[in-house]
């Protein structure tokens, strides 16, 4: 018989059953409280009164006192060694971390989530020296790790890609948000509109550790091309420009095609050209149509500030790249005016910044932010690499 056999022998007829329960609450509270007393009764017979008094004070001088007194091997005191010499490095973590918790609101689960990530890249040294005088966010830098010189940058970045988004209480963490707040001095996690607060200013960040981007729409979600197409009622609108019987199942099967929306409009423009039904205006009301059941809660087609329905179909082909910039600058427009921040902060995944303020967001839309889909209801944004 082992020693828990032997133990678990010794207790059972304490239990109705004649042993622990472990699905019955009453017997695991009893089989806790009952180890519990076991290990105090251990303590008192392994140390005598003064000894537990010194242990229980936690002076320096009442441990050493009871480490001279116990024999202890090679490895026990090796595990000591390493427990000592970690306390003055995790103590000053956790205590700055806890802070950090309270200024920005941060839930328990992401701390405790760096904290595996610093020691699982063994930067604990690093990060502890570091925070003794942590930097401050430079919105005008081109990577979040050129201001913090004591932790090797491949280690923020992998920092950065694995504290990723987050999913808490129901609410979306972006990449990014948690560590910055973490990091940097003038930095916090915002609780209303914005994600951060960056020396007093109302930041959105839109970080991109991995995927094809950021959403930036008031209103609209990710989806996928099904929802899309049904929504929009694109093989409907397909049908209604009476092409020939050849033509209309062509356009059809172009909506099976891994494309981007407005592209595969831009294929089956190409093909209504040539047929001898073709109306550009029968077109372009068509598209409207389409864009009004997707968009329903927008008002920029056919023309608003920066989308212009007519201006993308000449007589021979559709402009769907202009199409898709424009579209996306009406979105983002739609996202800034109802958000009110005071600038976006574009991340991409290997910690390069962009910030824009003001009409600097719309106009490096297919520029310096480039842009991927839509293949469901929203484009997504990164900063080009």
């Amino acid at each position: 018989m082992d020693v828990l056999d032997k133990f678990l022998h010794g207790i059972a007829y304490k239990f109705p059953k004649g042993y622990p329960d472990m699905e019955n609450e009453q017997d695991k509270k009893m089989l806790f409280e009952i180890i519990e007393n076991k290990i105090e009764e251990q303590q008192q017979s392994l140390f005598s009164d003064e000894e537990l008094e010194s242990l229980e004070k936690a002076s320096k001088e009442g441990i050493i006192k009871i480490l001279q007194k116990t024999e202890l091997s090679d490895s026990q005191l090796e595990k000591i060694k390493k427990v000592v010499s970690s306390i003055g490095v995790t103590s000053p973590i956790e205590d700055y971390l806890e802070q950090k918790a309270k200024d920005s609101n941060i839930p328990k689960s992401q701390i405790l989530k760096f904290l595996d990530l610093l020691e699982k890249e063994k930067i604990q040294k690093e990060f502890a020296e570091y925070i003794k005088n942590p930097s401050s966010l430079d919105l005008s830098q081109s990577n979040f790790t050129d201001s913090i010189k004591q932790i090797p940058k491949d280690k923020l970045i992998s920092l950065y890609r694995d504290m990723g988004s987050a999913i808490v209480s129901n609410v979306s963490i972006g990449p990014g948000e948690i560590l910055f707040s973490i990091l940097f001095d003038n930095t916090k996690k915002r609780d209303s509109k914005g994600d951060l607060d960056v020396s007093g200013k109302n930041v959105e960040l839109k970080a991109s550790t991995k995927g094809a981007g950021a959403v930036i729409a008031k209103g609209y979600n990710r989806g996928d091309w099904s929802t899309t197409k049904r929504k929009g009622r694109f093989e409907e609108f397909i049908k209604d420009l009476n092409m020939s019987k050849e033509n209309e199942n062509d356009s059809i099967k172009i909506l099976d095609i891994k494309r981007r929306w407005p592209g595969k409009l831009s294929s089956i423009y190409d093909i209504y050209t040539n047929d001898e039904n073709f109306n550009k205006d029968k077109f372009t009301k068509g598209v409207e149509g389409i864009l009004s059941r997707i968009y329903n809660k927008s008002d920029w087609y056919p023309k608003g500030k920066h989308f212009n329905l007519p201006s993308y179909f000449s007589d021979t082909d559709m402009d769907d790249i202009s199409f898709i910039i424009d579209l996306s600058k009406e979105l983002v427009g739609e996202y800034e005016t109802h958000e009110g921040f005071d600038g976006l902060l574009f991340a991409d995944q290997n910690g390069n910044l962009s910030y824009l303020e003001g009409k600097d967001i719309i106009n490096n839309i297919g520029t310096s932010i480039s842009i991927s889909g839509p293949s469901d209801d929203v484009p997504r944004l990164k900063l080009k690499s």
